[in-house]
């Protein structure tokens, strides 16, 4: 089965804007946190933010204090006079197109205009719009609808942001008709879709030759969701809307040969992974059986963290090389054990939320956790062996780099009042994992590989070295943050994207590849390190070149991706090691 990610899956401007608002009053201590109705048309999402303390009220009447947010579709005027009069806090994430479109009723409304809305009746974002733009107003879901309008001398029609542009196209050729008698001053047709909406649709038709079906993810109350399965199904193809990839029906997708992947403007990244990687252990089915076990075990040492294992260690190759002309294979070894099993270790402490962002590793981390765990600590105590076969000073040095990797995530005292900055473990520390792993590879890497021998550790190469390895790692590190930036703020992590901004972070990986890139090149024109090292260069250039790609746009592949960044450090090995040779 060949599975199509449509480009346009994921949060829209508006539903991001609007978490986002939210999550910043969570970490902003503010408490009760209320949402008025569902923030968004999404349960899970909905879902995790009450486990952050944000309590969706039915009514205006359940809430007494603290601060309520206006969900994305908005509310009438009405209900905000009743939030002012209560003297409640308000933060208003009302989706700024469907702000527009109260601005507009409610102008053209003052101005006595028949308003004419294309939606949804009942649905939210439509009972806001028909609080600004007051009684003269009607609601049309077809153009049969058109013919018993009554006579009105100004006329205006406007649309529900989530409406399809085909359906907003009738409607308006049959209102013209209805009322050819105005002039363009007195029938105003104004176009308020959303951009978003409207390129999920033109994608879902786009998709539609070159594929046998579709799979939406999306709220079952969300209206713009069940358009994208109308469109679908309006070009001929069968259409399956899920919330989650628990409805997946497997039997009647199993004779499928491609299906588009697709969603509605609330579903996460991660609620879209969960359901792609479904449907790729669907498509396995259909593989031959030899097809079967390579894939299985290339997607296991994904998992397994063994292709990262493998690039430490072949980095470690290079350091040898450049540093003392050979390779120190005990090293080598070490390296490999130390960093796919601390990277284990580490994803054990939650394997919940791994489930939640990637579940290709998180479902097999959650069946297997205590064999898992026994053999993450096995693998330090070997790599601890092979370190203490390069030298004493060595094995001392790694007793300290594990001791405190095991440290990271272990709470030294309770958290307090979460409105002031709380670190209770080194894990809470902005930015702190990405800063750690780089430095954690840099001294497996460089400086334990050298431990013994007298005074090397003091020469102006080896912390060359040991900066190129920590730029590669940390730049690595970012961008791997970026493959669900959304996931990981929902759950309080405090990535270096969620700290400093999508365009910063961005801008900082590829300073840290310019600068590592300056310092190579230099380090390398003085002599100060051998051939060996130019293979960290296409390293840095392999990162350069797919971080364009991965910062730019949400990744639904999960281990794939991984697959692709992590491959600089078996790259940049690999290449190391043969220049070395020569």
């Amino acid at each position: 089965m060949k599975i199509i990610v449509a480009k346009s899956a994921g949060f829209c401007m508006g539903v991001r804007r609007a978490v986002n608002q939210v999550l910043s009053a969570v970490e902003a201590g503010e408490a009760p946190l209320w949402t008025l109705g569902s923030l968004i048309h999404n349960p899970q999402v909905v879902e995790l933010l009450c486990a952050r303390g944000v309590v969706p009220a039915k009514s205006v009447e359940q809430i007494d204090k603290g601060m309520v947010v206006i969900p994305t579709h908005g509310v009438s005027p009405k209900i905000r006079a009743e939030l002012e009069l209560k003297g409640l806090k308000i933060l208003d994430a009302t989706c700024p197109r469907v702000a527009r479109v109260h601005r507009i009723v409610e102008q053209y409304a003052n101005q006595g205009y028949l308003i004419l809305v294309l939606g949804d009746l009942g649905h939210s974002e439509v009972k806001g719009i028909l609080g600004f733009a007051g009684e003269n107003t009607i609601v049309l879901q077809s153009p049969k609808q058109v013919l018993s309008l009554p006579s009105a001398n100004q006329v205006l029609l406007v649309a529900q942001t989530t409406q399809s542009g085909s359906r907003f196209e009738e409607l308006s050729k049959a209102v013209q008709e209805r009322y050819a008698h105005l002039s363009l001053d007195q029938l105003k047709i104004i176009n308020t879709l959303c951009d978003s909406t409207e390129q999920r649709q033109k994608e879902v038709r786009a998709l539609a030759p070159r594929v046998s079906a579709f799979v939406i993810v999306g709220g079952k109350e969300s209206a713009n969701t069940r358009r994208l399965k109308e469109v679908a199904e309006a070009e001929g193809k069968l259409a399956y809307l899920m919330e989650t990839e628990k409805e997946l029906e497997s039997e009647r997708l199993k004779e499928v040969s491609s299906v588009g992947l697709t969603a509605g403007a609330s579903s996460p990244n991660w609620l879209i992974r969960r359901v792609y990687e479904e449907l790729r252990k669907m498509s396995l089915e259909q593989m031959s059986f030899a097809s079967r076990i390579l894939f299985k075990l290339v997607r296991g040492g994904a998992i397994l963290n063994f292709y990262l294992g493998l690039g430490g260690a072949l980095l470690c190759a290079v350091s040898g090389m450049a540093l003392q002309g050979s390779i120190n294979f005990f090293a080598s070894f070490s390296a490999f054990l130390y960093l796919s099993s601390i990277h284990n270790f580490n994803l054990l402490a939650n394997p919940g939320i791994l489930n939640l962002i990637e579940p290709a590793r998180g479902g097999f981390f959650l069946r297997y956790r205590r064999p898992l765990l026994y053999l993450s600590l096995l693998g330090m105590g070997l790599g601890g062996l092979f370190s203490f076969l390069v030298s004493i000073w060595a094995f001392i040095f790694y007793l300290g780099l594990c001791g405190l990797s095991l440290v990271y995530q272990v709470r030294f005292r309770k958290s307090v009042s979460p409105k002031f900055f709380d670190i209770s473990r080194l894990a809470d520390i902005p930015g702190s994992k990405d800063l750690f792993s780089a430095l954690a590879w840099a001294i497996v890497i460089v400086l334990i590989p050298l431990s013994g021998r007298a005074g090397m550790h003091f020469e102006p190469r080896v912390w060359i070295l040991f900066s190129l390895i920590f730029l590669l790692v940390l730049a690595r590190s970012i961008l791997q943050d970026f493959r669900d930036i959304q996931a990981d703020r929902m759950l309080g992590k405090e990535t270096l994207p969620i700290l400093f901004g999508v365009r910063v972070s961005r801008g900082l990986i590829h300073f840290i590849i310019f600068i590592a890139g300056l310092v190579l090149l230099f380090s390398y024109s003085q002599g100060d390190l051998g051939k060996a090292v130019l293979g960290i260069l296409i390293g840095l250039v392999w990162l350069w070149i797919w971080a364009w790609f991965f910062t730019q746009r949400s990744v639904i592949q999960g281990l794939r991706a991984e697959l692709i960044i992590d491959a600089n450090f078996i790259i940049a090995g690999l290449a190391g090691v043969i220049l070395g040779r020569f």
